[in-house]
């Protein structure tokens, strides 16, 4: 992809938050609720319809998926292949509604890959049959039957070999799983392919109005907030602006631009799975509605090896603290851990909601392993993919500690 065009793990589809928005902006013609009839319209059409209706979810949630992108380059071990029908089965499983799918035209006209690639080449996602590099290998310049034919993902296990996905087959994949794509647009006949089979439900990631009157997200870096307000107007919602430059600001003028992108009606995010976990939990205080799959993201809906929400008791983890009243009570350096074992498990994935008041150190997967603080007034979720690698899961006091409630769950492949 390219840059969001680099959004994919990214972006990514991050399913995206509707959180309510407070816009007040002062006009001639106001409705009962302060906002401007047209400001109004639209965050309606945001939050109820921009999805068609006949789709089982509405338009929202914290984020989409993008789950896999650091495991496509030449010296990646893979396992599960970036956006793949297999990438689709597991954003579903962890509780995406979006999930982001880069788009190639291939020579064939009329057909189309779903690939991150590299610079509109194969990458070192595939290889040739005889196991030799495909990185090279333009997309566009070469048939789509070749490179269904000729060419195969990269993975640890023969079961993921397979050829690369047709966008067909990502789509009617999504249909399966009930996720939404973000795809990227390529073309009018890709435009017309998507809708002959997803209808309305999906987001388009660039595109034109003239091609679709429904949730469009773009990835920029524009350097004012002028420019970014400008932006939204011109394109009018539904629309989703990401921020691949959020370093560039000042908090003061990121919550600036959160508030006046929702005075406009339209949403603001950013590419989450580039920011370290502290800088994503900031920017959603702040304001922002969505992030790309990161450090965050939603339930388990399914396929969980273990559940352990153990009814504020604890009984389901191993730990050296003391219960009291229904809370467990950590001095420093005192930990918790799942009461299962799990190196003997191929997981998928892992999610940790917990609300504490104190210091704790997670070490989960492979993503994190940081230190977190908290007052204990609102719970912070953690999440981390393809722990077969790295199946640890431990939380350990930094300082004297109260954890009120803890879910871990743990997806099996």
């Amino acid at each position: 992809m390219k840059p969001f065009v680099h959004i994919r793990r990214m972006l990514p589809l991050v399913a995206l938050t509707t959180a309510a928005v407070t816009a007040t902006i002062t006009t001639s013609a106001q409705t009962a609720s302060g906002l401007a009839p047209a400001v109004e319209q639209r965050i309606r059409m945001n939050t109820s319809s921009a999805v068609n209706a006949n789709w089982t979810f509405r338009f929202g949630g914290p984020y989409y998926s993008h789950l896999f992108i650091d495991k496509i380059y030449a010296k990646s071990d893979p396992i599960i292949p970036c956006q793949s029908v297999f990438d689709v089965q597991i954003a579903a499983r962890l509780g995406f509604k979006f999930i982001e799918a880069n788009v190639h035209a291939t020579a064939t006209p009329g057909k189309y890959i779903v690939m991150h690639g590299v610079r509109g080449c194969l990458g070192d996602q595939v290889t040739d049959l005889d196991g030799n590099s495909a990185a090279d290998v333009v997309i566009r310049q070469t048939p789509f039957d070749t490179l269904m034919s000729k060419y195969r993902y990269r993975s640890r296990y023969a079961k993921y070999r397979t050829h690369i996905t047709s966008m067909e087959e990502f789509l009617l994949e999504c249909r399966r799983n009930n996720i939404a794509p973000m795809i990227s647009h390529v073309d009018e006949e890709q435009v017309r392919i998507i809708r002959s089979i997803m209808g309305e439900n999906f987001i388009l990631y660039w595109g034109t109005r003239e091609e679709f009157s429904g949730p469009i997200l773009e990835y920029h870096t524009y350097k004012s907030i002028r420019q970014i307000v400008d932006r939204c107007k011109y394109m009018g919602a539904p629309y989703l602006y990401c921020m691949g430059n959020v370093r560039d600001f000042t908090d003061e003028q990121l919550r600036t631009i959160a508030r006046e992108v929702h005075n406009v009606g339209c949403y603001v995010g950013y590419a989450g799975c580039y920011e370290p976990p502290q800088n994503n939990q900031k920017l959603l205080d702040m304001g922002f509605d969505f992030s790309a799959s990161g450090w965050d993201i939603n339930e388990i809906d399914n396929g969980n090896l273990c559940n352990l929400t153990a009814d504020l008791r604890f009984d389901d983890f191993r730990t050296d603290g003391t219960e009291r009243e229904a809370v467990l009570c950590l001095d420093a350096g005192q930990s918790v851990a799942p009461g299962v074992e799990l190196p003997s498990e191929f997981l998928s994935g892992g999610s940790l909601h917990v609300r504490f008041e104190g210091k704790i150190r997670v070490e989960m997967g492979d993503y994190i392993h940081t230190e977190f603080a908290s007052d204990g007034e609102r719970s912070m979720w953690w999440s981390s993919y393809f722990i077969e690698q790295a199946p640890t899961f431990r939380i350990t006091a930094v300082e004297p500690t109260r954890i009120i409630n803890m879910t871990y769950k743990a997806s099996k492949m």
